[in-house]
């Protein structure tokens, strides 16, 4: 690259970067404004602790049910022999990941409201449990191994549930990390279900506090929505030197076989 292009592509990368981080030190300096006496004696943070373990529970619980059924979808999809029933079923993953969510949320209300789970933490959990960008993120991961490993696995006698313990599961692991901090960012900031499937105050994630937190305390506002942060702050840098671990070790067992 010429280098006065690649001087100007690195300005603008800064300038872009700025732009975004600025939000984010504004949010930090505007907390030293509050006296931390004053945060504990608030009525609001009650309602904030209630919310952050409604939101813990839905993050928590929610990426280990989409977990539990999209890894599995995933390898079943890359595994199918025919390619016209593989290419139906992405497909049909690709429908549902463009249909708009709004589209959904009155039949979603209406099944939750027959089956007696409207207004609860798990009807917001079963409706939000299909997650087809993850199984297509699974059938890539999928895709991309090696079929001479399962083709000697099958040849020694190993059966469907040993090739998806011993091979697929180890391997994609690093995948299964990515889609495990994306489904919890997501869940962290659910906004649209809270507000259509939950009615009572106690069962609110943290979303739905903040959204109604009056403006006129700005200081406290800031405050909760950095503490609202922190969580998804430290699990991304946690999770991003794993992956890179786990990445570099793939590559280098990669490059000895």
């Amino acid at each position: 690259m010429n280098p006065r292009k690649e001087a100007t592509y690195r300005m603008l990368s800064l300038i872009a970067a700025v732009i975004f981080v600025l939000p984010c030190v504004f949010l930090v300096f505007l907390t030293f404004d509050i006296n931390p006496d004053d945060l504990w004696q608030m009525d609001s943070l009650m309602e904030f602790i209630c919310a952050y373990k409604n939101t813990a529970i839905l993050a928590i619980a929610g990426v280990l049910i989409q977990i539990v059924i999209a890894l599995p979808a995933g390898y079943a999809i890359a595994r199918i022999p025919s390619p016209k029933a593989q290419t139906f079923f992405l497909l049909t993953c690709v429908f549902f990941l463009l249909l708009p969510q709004q589209a959904l949320m009155l039949p979603q209300y209406l099944v939750l409201m027959n089956i007696g789970w409207l207004d609860s933490l798990e009807g917001l959990l079963i409706m939000t449990a299909f997650q087809p960008w993850m199984i297509l993120l699974f059938w890539f991961a999928a895709k991309r191994i090696d079929s001479s490993l399962f083709d000697s696995a099958i040849c020694d006698g190993a059966s469907n549930w040993v090739l998806f313990r011993k091979i697929y599961a180890p391997i994609v692991r690093p995948y299964v990390m990515i889609a495990a901090f994306l489904s919890i960012a997501e869940s962290w900031n659910l906004l649209e279900q809270p507000m259509t499937f939950l009615q009572s105050k106690e069962r609110y994630p943290l979303s739905m506090i903040l959204m109604q937190l009056s403006t006129d305390n700005a200081e406290l506002k800031n405050v909760l929505c950095l503490l609202f942060a922190v969580p998804l702050m430290i699990l991304f840098c946690t999770m991003v030197k794993k992956i890179i671990c786990l990445l570099y070790t793939s590559d280098a067992a990669d490059e000895a076989r």
